[in-house]
């Protein structure tokens, strides 16, 4: 019988927890749902390592890895969370007309959805009034050049052309990883490197992601070589926060020295 190799990431869990919640007391929103994302992705690759689905664990990492990237780019220029948030709100917007736009080709061809496209054309101006700010509101009617946030035969085509090709809604900054990598300041004094995290272990886990034919076909087990380097991404992602974060919050310094001892254990054995 073949030994099967995992890793328990209980004690990192706990000791990141306690950390993060220290540092979302003090920070808000939006950062602190970030850290918050972090906590959920260490949980799934708990469940996956002890499963034993490697492919899927790297999947979670390039998740992980975003999510850091740009908890650090917020903390360096905080001006740009009110971007993110507004951002957001379009985005959220698109995405249900998204949902028309693949309704209306199902229309053509069976005419039972009817009340799904009432409900879905409701909800899209539900959240133009309701969720979207003033400056959002306004900024979409304008790059749209309708009247009103109303879908109608008339103002469908414009606002399919806005999603299409308006910047914020089609590549807005915080999907920009290699950007936003580019705009962070180097951690000279501490010989932190970044780049590895965004050029080498991201780019790695986005191919498994977009279905790299090779890294599905070809056999990919928990190995030592995998866990070693799943381990070193782990302590990439749940520590450059707090390099970032330097000098910006308070930590009690035993909850620093538990995280410390479950990362260098990591690494260490």
């Amino acid at each position: 019988m073949e030994f099967v190799k995992t890793l328990n990431l209980d004690n990192l869990i706990e000791a990141c927890f306690n950390v993060y919640q220290e540092i979302g007391y003090q920070i808000g929103e939006p950062r602190t749902v970030l850290l918050r994302k972090t906590i959920s992705h260490l949980e799934c690759i708990n469940v996956l390592l002890a499963e034993q689905f490697p492919q899927e664990i790297l999947i979670i990492l390039r998740s992980a890895l975003e999510s850091t990237l740009l908890f650090c780019y917020l903390t360096v220029y905080p001006e740009k969370q009110a971007e993110y948030i507004s951002d957001c709100e379009l985005i959220d917007l698109k995405n249900i007309f998204i949902s028309l736009k693949n309704l209306m080709k199902d229309m053509e061809f069976c005419n039972e959805h009817d009340i799904e496209w009432n409900s879905l054309t409701t909800e899209f101006e539900r959240i133009f009034r309701q969720k979207l700010s003033k400056e959002n509101q306004n900024y979409f009617i304008n790059k749209s050049k309708i009247k009103e946030c109303k879908l109608t035969k008339d103002t469908f085509d414009k606002i399919d052309k806005f999603f299409k090709t308006d910047k914020r809604v089609r590549k807005p900054f915080f999907m920009d990883m290699e950007k936003m990598y580019s705009e962070l300041p180097p951690l000279e004094d501490i010989k932190a490197e970044y780049r590895d995290l965004v050029f080498s272990d991201y780019n790695i886990n986005s191919q498994v992601t977009h279905g790299h034919y090779f890294r599905w076909t070809h056999e990919l087990k928990i190995n030592d070589k995998f866990l070693y380097n799943v381990k070193w991404q782990l302590t990439k992602i749940v520590t450059y926060p707090l390099l970032y974060l330097k000098g910006q919050v308070q930590i009690n310094q035993d909850n620093i020295r538990k995280l410390k001892q479950s990362t260098d254990s990591l690494v260490m054995k």
